[in-house]
């Protein structure tokens, strides 16, 4: 696996130059929210456009992994002192629409995929200064669920709040934001939306992409969570007011044999003006929420040949199977902390990777059977 680092013009895609002294030390990316990496570069050993290349808030940079864009940000923050180094905060382009405003659109029994392509068409494309050069591509036939909603200027809402909130609705779209080449030396974003991105296994098949530990794992991580904001058994979700005059659901709850009430009140909107619409973002919490949370973070060995490869391999989304423990040959449990082993499938919400002198990638799995 090649990788290359490359800076770009924010406002057109058009390649500044190449970035290969740049050091970083790991990426990630997440659906449906950015994610941020710290970077330095030497500016001894920087290219002549290196000035141009660290324009913060006008520089995107991309990681190419075999000259294909697999991970992009852009310059936030550039820190220069009396170092001969440049100290670079990069989040990926999904914190950009965090910077961007809704202003007031209404939209009446309007498919919900087409709602999140008008808000970035008209509000992250354009702009009084211009603004990104992005397409939005669906992941999913069709527009998706009708939702009628309104977001007012005077809310100041930010179109990655309203996204958001629109991924909290039940059976709301799936989102994230990639690069792909356009031409010659230019790299412009896709906005990837649909009621899921990525691919499902078919029943009674495996995923494409498997991850086994003894195998291509060196390293996993389960967290199980009942925590503040990751699980609850009794959900409230709220709009805009105080007192006797705040717009509120009824509580939604599940019985639980083994937990006391765990209870979990949120504002999923300030622009909801209907109780149905925070019943049904209560009930879609309670669902995702009632179980707790479980993750699974899988490292391997990124330039080992028994690793699937991101990109290609698997995507954000897909399902991902796992093969963690089991006892060996003398019967000895492999992995102690799941006695029998586990093994299953389960969807990438994420992936890290690092890019040290052993490159790994580390895909980040959800669940609730994990």
């Amino acid at each position: 696996m090649q990788l290359q680092w490359v800076a770009t013009e924010m406002l057109t895609g058009d390649v500044i130059c190449d970035l290969n002294g740049l050091d970083c030390s790991e990426v990630a990316q997440t659906i449906g929210r950015y994610e941020t990496a710290t970077m330095s570069l030497p500016i001894p050993s920087a290219p002549p456009e290196w000035q141009r290349a660290t324009t913060e808030g006008g520089t995107g940079l991309w990681l190419l992994t075999d000259n294909v864009p697999q991970w992009g940000g852009y310059i936030a923050t550039a820190t220069d002192s009396e170092s001969d180094t440049i100290a670079l905060s990069t989040p990926t382009w999904e914190n950009y629409l965090d910077q961007r405003l809704t202003g007031t659109r209404t939209y009446t029994n309007v498919g919900q995929n087409d709602i999140v392509a008008d808000l970035i068409t008209n509000c992250v494309a354009a702009g009084p200064d211009g603004g990104l050069p992005i397409r939005v591509q669906y992941t999913t036939p069709g527009v998706g669920q009708l939702r009628t909603i309104t977001y007012n200027d005077q809310d100041d809402k930010t179109v990655y709040s309203a996204l958001q909130d629109a991924m909290n609705w039940e059976g709301g779209p799936e989102w994230y934001i990639g690069g792909e080449w356009n031409g010659t030396g230019r790299i412009t974003l896709v906005l990837y939306v649909g009621d899921r991105v990525g691919t499902a296994v078919e029943p009674g098949l495996e995923a494409n992409a498997q991850f086994d530990m003894p195998g291509n794992v060196s390293k996993f991580s389960r967290v199980r969570s009942f925590g503040q904001g990751k699980g609850a058994n009794a959900i409230l979700a709220y709009a805009s007011g105080q007192g006797t005059t705040r717009l509120q659901s009824p509580v939604q709850s599940a019985p639980d044999p083994l937990r006391p009430t765990f209870e979990y009140r949120w504002t999923p909107s300030s622009s909801i003006t209907d109780v149905n619409t925070l019943t049904a973002y209560a009930t879609a919490a309670l669902a995702n929420m009632k179980g707790g949370t479980r993750s699974l973070s899988l490292e391997a060995d990124a330039d080992d040949t028994r690793t699937p490869k991101i990109g290609t391999d698997w995507n954000l989304g897909d399902d991902i199977g796992y093969d963690i423990g089991g006892k060996d040959t003398k019967g000895r449990e492999t992995v102690p902390a799941f006695p029998g082993g586990i093994k299953g499938t389960a969807r990438a919400i994420g992936y890290k990777l690092t890019l040290g002198p052993t490159r790994t990638v580390t895909p980040v799995l959800v669940g609730s059977d994990i």
